[in-house]
């Protein structure tokens, strides 16, 4: 089950570069929190509509904006993703930075939490996976 949730992790960043909300959410529960570090804690909603909505202000920012998967970590029930973010704003500000790194909690082959953290070790800590 543990490689099917980390498909199911790797599909859901994949599905959202394409801007396919509906295969994103494929694997979502209808209720998944979205859980956003401290200094962005505003944006953290419950909700596939709520988190298309925080998604769609992205592109509002945003002219370009992608997500590069590097490295998983697999605990099971829970996938840290690593990411590179790749984008320019609608301003002119190029982003080339490891922004926030995903660990994603699955129940029953549907992610029900989708945490955030600024670092990639904050991530791995909280999956209790070593660096």
């Amino acid at each position: 089950m543990s490689q099917e949730n980390v498909d199911k992790a790797r599909e859901f960043i994949e599905a959202y570069n394409r801007r396919d909300f509906g295969a994103a959410f494929a694997w979502c529960d209808p209720e998944v929190d979205f859980i956003l570090p401290a200094r962005q804690s505003s944006d953290s909603c419950r909700g596939t509509e709520e988190i298309r909505r925080f998604w769609q202000g992205i592109d509002e920012t945003f002219e370009e904006f992608q997500i590069e998967q590097r490295e998983f970590v697999d605990e099971g029930d829970r996938v840290a993703t690593r990411f590179q973010y790749h984008g320019r704003s609608k301003i002119g500000v190029e982003l080339e930075t490891e922004l926030f790194h995903q660990v994603a909690t699955f129940s029953e082959g549907r992610m029900v939490r989708i945490e955030y953290f600024g670092s990639w070790e904050e991530a791995q800590e909280a999956l209790g996976a070593p660096e």
